[in-house]
């Protein structure tokens, strides 16, 4: 029956330590605004996000202001000109990073279960980003155009489906009720396996083997999963974004996760050290 139990106890700290180091990572960083914001700020400024930005933009204008055809199509080259000027200043930047933590305060209220999810036509949920072109009015004039004209393109940037954020908000459940502890479950089921177990070292190696296996595939995970991160939103912009959010978060898992893997590579070493002395010894006797 110890055997058993222990057996079993080992077997869960290996087959939890992912689910562990995520759990671990969701409730202390993925709920930090600040560190996500100061992550995502360059986003905005990658070519493929200023280009799809500027497209947006534009589109965004003409709509709210429908002119007729021939107007519109002799307004859009310098209206592109001014929207990249615009784009490219410090006044968008603080807007692309206002959208940001927008839309992370409003998720995370959602994962707590403080509001209901927002989201478009398509059903996914979006980040609202607001742009303000200055010297458009000036532009305008040019093209008799005439009056005070207000306009302030508001473009919903799509980021995942309700679906994807159901699956989400289940992990960030049991995150916040795991929390940082999650990793001090795994040890103690580990210590459980160990102190069972009739023979200790060996059980020793077998759960810093298992750790390394379980980190090491997680790891892999990581890795592989950063294309798929891509493919969740079509959409470029969103696809920066998401893509973004996926490398903070890969970062702070890698870490945590060579953290796990050093620690399995202690205990199969010790293992194997005491269990070479004893053999070492037990020749000499």
């Amino acid at each position: 029956m110890r055997s058993l139990a222990s057996g079993l106890a080992g077997l869960l700290a290996v087959v939890l330590l992912p689910v562990a180091l995520l759990v671990a990572w969701v409730s202390s960083v993925g709920t930090d605004t600040d560190r996500l914001v100061a992550e995502m700020r360059p986003v905005a400024s990658s070519p493929e996000v200023r280009d799809a930005l500027t497209d947006r933009t534009i589109a965004g204008v003409q709509a709210q202001l429908n002119l007729p055809d021939r107007v519109a199509q002799q307004l859009e080259p310098p209206l592109r000109e001014l929207v990249g000027t615009v784009l490219a200043s410090p006044e968008v930047e603080r807007a692309w990073a206002s959208g940001v933590r927008t839309a992370h305060a409003e998720l995370v209220a959602v994962m707590e279960g403080e509001q209901p999810a927002r989201v478009d036509s398509t059903g996914r949920v979006v980040m609202p980003l607001t742009i303000e072109l200055t010297g458009l009015d000036q532009l305008l004039s040019r093209f008799g155009v005439a009056g005070d004209v207000t306009v302030a393109p508001q473009i919903q940037i799509p980021l995942f489906s309700a679906d994807d954020l159901a699956t989400a908000r289940r992990t960030y459940a049991v995150g916040s009720v795991a929390g940082p502890a999650a990793p001090w479950v795994i040890v103690g089921l580990g210590a459980v396996s160990i102190v069972l177990a009739r023979r200790r070292v060996r059980a020793l190696g077998l759960l810093g083997l298992g750790g390394i296996v379980a980190s090491v595939a997680f790891a892999a995970a990581l890795v592989f999963g950063r294309d798929e991160a891509a493919d969740v939103v079509r959409d470029p912009i969103g696809s920066a974004v998401v893509t973004s959010a996926y490398g903070l978060a890969e970062g702070g898992l890698m870490a945590e996760t060579r953290i796990a893997l050093l620690v399995s590579v202690g205990l199969l070493l010790i293992a194997l050290i005491v269990g070479l002395g004893r053999v070492i010894l037990g020749r000499r006797g």
